[in-house]
């Protein structure tokens, strides 16, 4: 092989290296932002892992145990009729527990004032409780199922900087409408929800000013979900990947406009894993 050929296959070789490199570091950068996208951090707001029975017939029972990337959530959902139900959810974040929020890494803000380590900052947790009301059955059919949810809940949030000073704490309450859809066999089921719901936030935030400390505000919320949920009769394993797309509006963006945005994060993307029994 000349030189000639030697320099082309040498350049080749480097260029080839180069597009290696630079996909590893894609990829990092994908890894990294990934967890980053379902945590949230520090949110004002988690969205709750949204129930979706698929009724059959009144006195149908379920509850359901899961954990998802940021929360412990409770489910349980009965029709007390032939064509209406009520379900009641409750979730709590890992931050009530312990120094985490979530399953990948420790709290993730940067103080306001001075950029410290993000992974040995303080304290978060986020609770919420939520109730709503079904019309089931609403295709008449054995295995395709088509139901509506309205309802409404109430949530609180806090972050603490070195486990000790408060940063913020929200309370909240929403209103919402959800639509679920699936399949329902014996021993699987698996469809999706849509829910669309409305926050009303009372926030406060312990860096500003007096006159700035308190601030009233209005979120909305495109909330899609998927489910699956796999097993025996009564026991399956169920896993849901829910997003949470926020409509921001102009009292939100009066309260952004004077606080870090480490402080006003919502959840939008979460995952969680549990068990799922009907009676």
């Amino acid at each position: 092989m000349d030189k000639h050929s030697l320099w082309k296959q040498h350049i080749q070789n480097n260029k080839l290296l180069l597009s290696d490199y630079k996909t590893i570091i894609t990829m990092k950068k994908i890894l990294y932002l990934f967890p980053l996208l379902l945590t949230g951090c520090a949110s004002i707001y988690i969205p709750p892992m949204a129930s979706a029975p698929l009724f059959d017939e009144k006195g149908e029972t379920q509850i359901e145990l899961s954990a998802s990337t940021n929360s412990l959530s409770l489910n349980a959902a009965c029709a007390f009729s032939e064509k209406f139900g009520v379900m009641i959810d409750g979730s709590s974040s890992y931050g009530n527990y312990s120094e985490y929020n979530d399953l990948f890494n420790k709290k993730g803000d940067i103080h306001p004032t001075s950029v410290t380590d993000p992974i040995e900052q303080g304290i978060y947790n986020h609770n919420y409780a939520e109730v709503g009301f079904a019309r089931f059955d609403m295709l008449n059919h054995s295995v395709l199922k088509l139901e509506t949810f309205v309802g409404g809940g109430y949530g609180r949030a806090k972050d603490c900087y070195e486990g000790s000073y408060e940063s913020y704490k929200n309370s909240y309450g929403t209103a919402f409408a959800q639509v679920n859809f699936g399949a329902k066999l014996t021993n699987f089921s698996a469809g999706a929800s849509t829910r669309l719901s409305s926050s009303f936030h009372d926030y406060e935030w312990n860096y500003s000013t007096p006159d700035l400390k308190r601030n009233d505000f209005v979120m909305f919320h495109v909330e899609p979900m998927l489910f699956v949920r796999a097993g025996g009769k009564h026991l399956k394993v169920v896993t849901k990947l829910g997003l949470s797309f926020p409509i921001k509006t102009e009292s939100f963006n009066d309260l952004a406009s004077l606080v870090p945005s480490a402080e006003t994060n919502t959840t939008q993307a979460h995952i969680s894993l549990g068990i799922h029994y009907t009676f």
